[in-house]
Protein backbone atom coordinates (compact mmCIF):
# COMPACT_ATOMS: atom_id res chain seq x y z
CA UNK A 1 0.00 0.00 0.00
CA UNK A 2 1.07 3.21 -0.92
CA UNK A 3 1.84 5.87 2.05
CA UNK A 4 -0.45 9.37 1.71
CA UNK A 5 1.65 12.54 1.50
CA UNK A 6 0.45 13.48 5.17
CA UNK A 7 1.54 10.26 6.20
CA UNK A 8 5.14 10.35 4.21
CA UNK A 9 5.32 14.07 5.61
CA UNK A 10 4.62 12.78 9.37
CA UNK A 11 7.28 10.42 9.61
CA UNK A 12 9.57 12.38 7.83
CA UNK A 13 9.21 15.09 10.82
CA UNK A 14 9.27 11.67 13.31
CA UNK A 15 13.34 11.16 11.91
CA UNK A 16 13.76 15.13 12.21
CA UNK A 17 12.56 14.89 15.75
CA UNK A 18 14.77 11.91 16.44
CA UNK A 19 17.55 13.45 15.33
CA UNK A 20 17.19 16.34 17.03
CA UNK A 21 16.54 14.69 20.33
CA UNK A 22 19.33 12.69 20.18
CA UNK A 23 17.43 9.50 20.31
CA UNK A 24 19.09 8.32 16.79
CA UNK A 25 22.72 8.66 17.70
CA UNK A 26 23.73 5.34 17.92
CA UNK A 27 22.27 4.85 14.69
CA UNK A 28 24.20 7.79 13.32
CA UNK A 29 27.42 6.52 14.35
CA UNK A 30 26.59 2.73 13.32
CA UNK A 31 25.92 4.35 9.61
CA UNK A 32 29.18 6.23 9.89
CA UNK A 33 31.28 3.06 10.77
CA UNK A 34 29.71 1.46 7.85
CA UNK A 35 30.64 4.29 5.56
CA UNK A 36 34.31 3.91 7.19
CA UNK A 37 34.45 0.39 6.86
CA UNK A 38 33.23 0.70 3.44
CA UNK A 39 35.96 3.18 2.28
CA UNK A 40 38.77 1.42 3.91
CA UNK A 41 37.63 -2.23 1.94
CA UNK A 42 37.66 0.73 -1.39
CA UNK A 43 41.22 1.61 -0.65
CA UNK A 44 42.23 -2.18 0.32
CA UNK A 45 40.78 -3.13 -3.12
CA UNK A 46 43.09 -0.95 -4.93
CA UNK A 47 46.93 -1.67 -5.19
CA UNK A 48 49.45 -0.87 -2.56
CA UNK A 49 51.78 1.57 -3.20
CA UNK A 50 54.60 -0.92 -4.02
CA UNK A 51 52.16 -2.54 -6.20
CA UNK A 52 51.21 -5.83 -4.47
CA UNK A 53 47.56 -6.24 -3.77
CA UNK A 54 46.73 -6.03 -0.16
CA UNK A 55 45.25 -9.32 0.36
CA UNK A 56 48.76 -10.52 -0.40
CA UNK A 57 49.75 -8.53 2.32
CA UNK A 58 47.17 -8.95 4.75
CA UNK A 59 45.50 -11.66 4.41
CA UNK A 60 42.14 -10.59 4.00
CA UNK A 61 40.47 -11.66 0.69
CA UNK A 62 36.63 -10.57 1.14
CA UNK A 63 35.25 -7.90 3.09
CA UNK A 64 34.20 -10.33 5.51
CA UNK A 65 37.84 -10.87 6.83
CA UNK A 66 39.01 -7.61 6.53
CA UNK A 67 36.04 -6.17 8.84
CA UNK A 68 36.58 -9.16 10.79
CA UNK A 69 39.86 -8.03 11.32
CA UNK A 70 38.99 -4.89 12.35
CA UNK A 71 36.15 -6.20 15.24
CA UNK A 72 39.71 -8.07 16.71
CA UNK A 73 40.00 -5.42 18.95
CA UNK A 74 37.84 -1.98 19.44
CA UNK A 75 40.96 -0.16 18.60
CA UNK A 76 41.78 -1.63 15.27
CA UNK A 77 39.02 0.93 13.02
CA UNK A 78 40.14 3.97 15.07
CA UNK A 79 44.11 3.02 14.16
CA UNK A 80 42.90 1.72 10.54
CA UNK A 81 41.69 5.70 10.09
CA UNK A 82 43.95 7.10 12.04
CA UNK A 83 47.00 5.96 9.66
CA UNK A 84 45.58 8.12 6.95
CA UNK A 85 46.33 11.14 8.64
CA UNK A 86 47.18 13.75 7.90
CA UNK A 87 46.67 13.86 4.16
CA UNK A 88 44.29 10.87 3.94
CA UNK A 89 46.80 9.82 1.02
CA UNK A 90 45.26 7.14 -1.56
CA UNK A 91 41.64 8.32 -0.49
CA UNK A 92 38.88 9.88 -2.33
CA UNK A 93 37.19 12.90 -1.18
CA UNK A 94 34.21 10.40 -0.20
CA UNK A 95 36.45 8.42 1.30
CA UNK A 96 38.29 10.90 3.53
CA UNK A 97 35.66 12.21 5.09
CA UNK A 98 34.26 8.87 5.78
CA UNK A 99 37.30 7.81 7.72
CA UNK A 100 37.88 11.56 9.02
CA UNK A 101 34.39 11.27 10.86
CA UNK A 102 35.68 8.03 12.85
CA UNK A 103 38.67 9.75 13.74
CA UNK A 104 36.67 12.86 15.30
CA UNK A 105 33.87 10.40 16.77
CA UNK A 106 37.14 9.11 18.41
CA UNK A 107 38.26 12.16 19.82
CA UNK A 108 34.99 13.11 21.04
CA UNK A 109 34.56 9.45 23.24
CA UNK A 110 38.17 9.91 24.30
CA UNK A 111 37.35 13.61 25.77
CA UNK A 112 40.12 14.85 23.68
CA UNK A 113 40.61 17.90 21.61
CA UNK A 114 39.28 17.24 18.41
CA UNK A 115 41.98 16.60 15.85
CA UNK A 116 42.99 19.29 12.59
CA UNK A 117 41.40 17.53 9.69
CA UNK A 118 41.55 18.95 6.51
CA UNK A 119 40.39 16.61 3.61
CA UNK A 120 42.74 17.56 -0.05
CA UNK A 121 39.72 19.14 -1.62
CA UNK A 122 40.65 22.09 0.67
CA UNK A 123 37.91 21.48 3.35
CA UNK A 124 38.30 21.30 6.79
CA UNK A 125 36.05 18.89 9.04
CA UNK A 126 34.77 19.85 13.09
Amino acid sequence: MALSNAERQRRYRQRLRAKASGAAVVDQVELAVERAIHALWAYHERPSPTGLAWSEIDGCRTLGEYRSELERSPANLVQTCRAFLPGFEGLTIDEARAVADIVLLSDVLRLAPRTPITISDGSAQD
